[in-house]
């Protein structure tokens, strides 16, 4: 039976074929308009190599430090001391790491290759190895020994060893300089894509090794043993703030967040984000970009089932039921949303591709991982969307073809 309806429906696409392409278009295109944000929010929450654990991390992006009388408030990235006095040591969670928000590049050279490079630098602890999921091609990461005595070693990317040295062979326990200051090269991983804001860079460094490090910024991580722990994880880090608040007299202390992956996406200040707000917004311009389109093809959808009403009556006056008139509509229908639905994904990664820089904040030219563009959550969005805007365009105007009187239909002349 279904073979036959999608025979149909292919004859029909063929039958009018600007009618079919007009059709086929506007799918394509809201379609596309929709994936886009599926798309693009898929590559910031998805869990995938390196940042494997996005769904049990939480993050700690802004203290703020206020006098105890109102006078004067401090809001900035978490300080040393409070990572390392009150978060380092929570009991809750799985794993604790910081990464320190100093500079963002450093100057990197060898002597066989004095060439300058400007690399995207990472000054982080050595629970980070643990907490991303790293590819080692060579070497290791430096140890908790190394990072407690500030010793100067450095993880670097595959592409950075063949800038610097040429090649990857023999390159773990060479030196380079970083900020003219000498490294040992410890370990080689694979490229990280800048899409993962928290693994992304071309060189790692421990922060023990920057200068004044206890007075630098830090964002901290801390990862669940399970998502049940969320609230267990709130409770203790509250304590730390009572904890901290009992031994200051002069200032009291309040830690933004946690906040989970994305609601972290949100927290770009000391602000509390919006989390609700942001979900009306998105729901919002989904339900308009599933509206307009569907209001526009639904046009198409009754002109097409008008010049059928004499087919209907036939098929009626033989004993074809209400509903079975009903999921044939659908289902044709369907098959033109469906071929639309793939042209408007491959439209929508071409978007998410050109916009990068505006969808991702990420530089124009970076690499996306195909891993984050290729999936089942994709796939089953795109089908989902095909099947609502399938039943929002033709869903009316199949329901009233299914409920047409036989005498009606058979008197009503095809156009």
């Amino acid at each position: 039976m279904y073979k036959t309806y999608f025979k149909q429906a292919i004859a029909m696409l063929k039958q009018n074929k600007f009618t079919s392409f007009i059709t086929i278009s506007g799918t394509a295109l809201a379609i596309m308009m929709i994936m886009v944000i599926i798309v693009s929010q898929s590559i910031k929450n998805t869990d995938i190599y390196p940042e494997n654990n996005r769904d049990r991390t939480l993050y700690i992006k802004w203290q703020k430090k206020e006098r105890i009388d109102k006078t004067n408030f401090r809001n900035r990235d978490v300080g040393y001391d409070t990572y390392k006095e009150y978060l380092s040591n929570l009991q809750t969670p799985e794993l604790v790491t910081a990464i320190c928000n100093e500079r963002e590049y450093s100057i990197a050279s060898t002597e066989t290759h004095p060439i300058r490079l400007s690399l995207n630098n990472k000054f982080v602890d050595a629970a980070y190895w643990q907490f991303m999921s790293f590819s080692f091609i060579d070497g290791k990461p430096f140890t908790k020994e190394d990072f407690d005595s500030g010793l100067k070693k450095a993880v670097i990317t595959e592409s950075t060893a063949r800038q610097l040295f040429r090649n990857t062979d023999n390159v773990v326990g060479k030196t380079i300089q970083v900020n003219f200051r000498p490294f040992a090269v410890s370990g080689i991983i694979k490229d990280v894509s800048p899409v993962f804001e928290y693994a992304f860079a071309d060189i790692y460094l421990p922060f023990t090794t920057v200068k004044d490090y206890r007075h630098n910024g830090y964002t901290v991580l801390l990862l669940a043993k399970d998502k049940t722990d969320y609230q267990a994880i709130d409770e203790e880090i509250r304590l730390a703030e009572r904890k901290y608040n009992a031994t200051d007299s002069g200032w009291t202390l309040s830690l933004s967040g946690p906040y989970d992956h994305k609601a972290q996406q949100m927290n770009k200040s000391a602000d509390i984000p919006d989390i609700k707000k942001n979900n009306r917004r998105m729901a919002f311009i989904l339900i308009v970009l599933f509206l307009i389109p569907a209001i526009n093809l639904s046009s198409f959808s009754i002109s097409r089932i008008k010049k059928r009403t004499e087919e209907i009556g036939i098929r009626k006056s033989f004993g074809a039921k209400k509903y079975t008139i009903l999921i044939q509509v659908l289902y044709e229908n369907l098959i033109t949303t469906l071929i639309g639905g793939i042209m408007g994904l491959a439209l929508s990664y071409y978007a998410v591709l050109e916009l990068r820089n505006w969808l991702l904040g990420i530089e124009a030219g970076s690499a996306i991982p195909l891993e984050t563009l290729v999936s089942p959550n994709i796939f089953a969005g795109v089908f989902i969307a095909c099947l609502i805007l399938n039943l929002l365009s033709a869903g009316i105007p199949a329901y009233k073809a299914s409920r047409m009187k036989i005498v009606e239909s058979l008197n009503r002349k095809s156009e």
